[in-house]
Parts: structure tokens; sequence; C-alpha cells
């Protein structure tokens, strides 16, 4: 099985003055069962990005196709996803939205911000999801630590109806 195209990309920015968002990277999904499916995804150069870096800016000593997030892309497996639910991945970001440690400890995320995670939501709620376990710290490339040290929340959904393959990533830089 060849690598997924990517398909689609947006970027949620959370409210201002934080440095949070969300991602949602879609590449066309393979006629193939669920683990062959995640197994296509992580061979596929579209699933390789730190988050961080504009492509082509990586730091010299890093290959950009051999990360993922904050870690080395082959500590990255299809047996580190666990199936989860929609209602399960929502409450999972909607709680990392705000259980922070916000200098003010009443501020919560503006009504709006919601509103543009709908697309999201929407997208979590679309086929079978599964939730990446991040690997351990052990496994972080050299400049990993720059991405999610508030949180990085990954799931994989496929839509079988749509034929698409959905990354949601809920992190920070």
């Amino acid at each position: 099985m060849g690598a997924l195209p990517v398909v689609g990309h947006e970027l949620i920015h959370l409210d201002r003055g934080t440095s949070m968002w969300v991602a949602i990277t879609r590449l066309a999904a393979p006629e193939a069962d669920d683990p062959a499916t995640i197994a296509a995804l992580i061979a596929s150069p579209g699933y390789a990005d730190d988050y961080i870096s504009p492509p082509g800016l990586t730091p010299d000593s890093v290959d950009e196709a051999s990360v993922h997030g904050r870690w080395w892309l082959t500590a990255i497996t299809v047996d580190g996803f666990t199936p989860t639910t929609a209602d399960a991945a929502i409450e999972r970001i909607r709680t990392w939205v705000d259980d922070q440690p916000w200098t003010d400890p009443d501020y919560r995320q503006p009504p709006d911000v919601f509103e543009r995670l709908e697309i999201a939501f929407e997208a979590l709620r679309s086929g079978t999801i599964y939730a990446l376990a991040n690997p351990g710290e052990e496994h972080e490339h050299e400049y990993g630590m720059a991405v999610g040290s508030m949180g990085f929340h990954e799931f994989v959904v496929i839509d079988r109806v749509q034929r698409i393959v959905s990354v949601i990533v809920a992190a920070d830089d």
C-alpha cells in the first residue's frame, strides 16, 4: 500500500495570548482494515509533521520526515493507538482547553473558541476513532519539548463513508 495523500489541512488557534491550537490533517483513506490503515498513515509523508516548523525550516540536525510531534517517528506504531469514542475524545480536548495552570485561575477560553473547535468535534464524530498513547520522553527528538508542553492529544479518525483519515492534534507551541 502506498503513501496516503494529504487532501486537506486546517489549523484552529485558540484564544489570543495562548499558544494552543488544534490541527486537522486529512488524508485519503485506503481500502484496508483499521490496523493497516493506521500503518499506512504512519508511513505517509503527510503524517511526519513536527507541528513546529514551517516546511523546510526544520533544524539541519533533524530530518523532518523522521519526526512526528515531540517524538521520533519510529517510536509511533500501530499498537500505540487505542480505540476510543467521539464523546471521550471531545471531552479530553474540552478539558485540555481550559484545565491549564493559567496565571488567572478563573480564566476560561471564550465561547468563540468552542465554536471554532466544532470543526474538529465534527471530524471526531465522523468515523472510527483511535487515540495515540504518547511515547515516553526517551523517544523525544532534540527539539520535541517545544511542542505540547501543555499536552499533546492526538486522535486518528477513519471515515469509511468519505474515505478520509483525519489526524486531529490538540497541542501548543
